[in-house]
């Protein structure tokens, strides 16, 4: 329950909130509960599982370690946008590129759609956008994008048409006959996208897709991707941009150097909240004093009180978590460590 801005002028409004919290409270009673009929929700089906992926490099004369990823583990299901969320150099790409087997790891599993990431089979479903996507330059946008088309063995009679919807999609119908090398470099990953989109693969892996684009190019990308999700499509995607995470994603791992810190549901990162209630103190240089509760029992106690003792609710505002401050939560407690 939220309540985003509830104001009076009068004392004792704060009754009128307080009958709308025990109306829920008596639909979440025991007694309630008991005879709702539910009906077992189905398993959704995995589209890629990760089980402790490791990867260490070697540089220099003396071939010394470079840290890679340790230990990560995650499971994204169909259906579902599963983002993950890191500085530069915390492990974000290794992670893709060993999902994709463009790196091998030293150790750990992946399976695409059930079957081991190493078998080509597991690719044939998978759509992929790389950070820094790189294209031969003589080609125009639509010869590189029918040249990707033969390579995935996309029906002749459909290849025009998927082409052109692609290229509508992504707002790239206007420049898809100039060579790339003409390409900006907001260009250069909307075509990049583009061409991760051809074959209509069921799952997108897509390293950092809003780099280089402007808010404009940002937003309409966003819309895609959203576009794509309520076509059932299952989205992977990689970002340092914590606002674009937090529209787009389902689920959201956050990198640490190398490792996994944490997997979260902005589902439930959304329904962690406090609240603020306003009251009336005309000694206050504000006017006002602000009480916070914790949570809807504590909120509907401070309001009982102010009641009983006649005090003036001015407003009740919902404080939501964010992603921005679980995100440096997390990298707060690494550094201590």
């Amino acid at each position: 329950m939220s309540f985003q801005k509830v104001v009076t002028n009068k004392p004792g409004a704060e009754g009128s909130i307080l009958s709308v919290l025990d109306q829920q409270a008596l639909v979440d009673s025991p007694v309630m509960q008991k005879n709702k009929v539910t009906k077992p929700a189905k398993p959704k089906a995995e589209a890629l599982r990760v089980l402790d992926l490791n990867k260490q490099f070697r540089s220099g004369f003396l071939r010394r370690p470079i840290r890679g990823i340790q230990g990560v583990s995650f499971t994204v299901t169909k259906g579902e946008v599963f983002a993950l969320l890191g500085h530069n150099g915390a492990g974000k790409t290794t992670t893709i590129n060993c999902i994709l087997d463009l790196v091998h790891p030293d150790n750990g599993e992946v399976n695409i759609f059930g079957s081991a990431s190493s078998q080509v089979k597991s690719r044939s479903r998978v759509g992929y956008l790389p950070e820094r996507p790189y294209f031969f330059e003589h080609l125009s946008g639509r010869e590189l994008l029918a040249f990707y088309a033969q390579l995935l063995d996309v029906p002749q009679a459909n290849q025009k048409r998927q082409i052109a919807d692609i290229l509508d999609k992504t707002g790239m119908t206007d420049d898809a006959d100039r060579p790339l090398r003409k390409y900006s470099k907001g260009m250069l990953q909307r075509i990049g996208l583009a061409q991760a989109m051809i074959g209509d693969p069921e799952l997108l892996i897509l390293d950092e897709p809003m780099s280089g684009l402007d808010p404009i190019g940002r937003r309409e990308v966003r819309h895609l991707l959203q576009d794509l999700k309520a076509q059932g499509k299952t989205i992977i995607l990689s970002s340092h941009i914590v606002p674009d995470v937090e529209i787009l994603a389902d689920t959201v791992g956050i990198m640490c150097e190398g490792r996994l810190a944490t997997v979260t549901s902005m589902s439930e990162l959304a329904n962690q909240s406090s609240y603020e209630i306003r009251i009336f103190d005309e000694a206050s240089v504000l006017g006002y004093t602000v009480i916070t509760a914790g949570d809807v029992e504590a909120l509907r106690g401070t309001l009982e009180k102010c009641r009983l003792e006649n005090k003036k609710v001015l407003a009740v505002e919902t404080k939501r978590s964010g992603l921005e401050d679980l995100f440096m939560q997390v990298h707060a407690e690494r550094k201590e460590a």
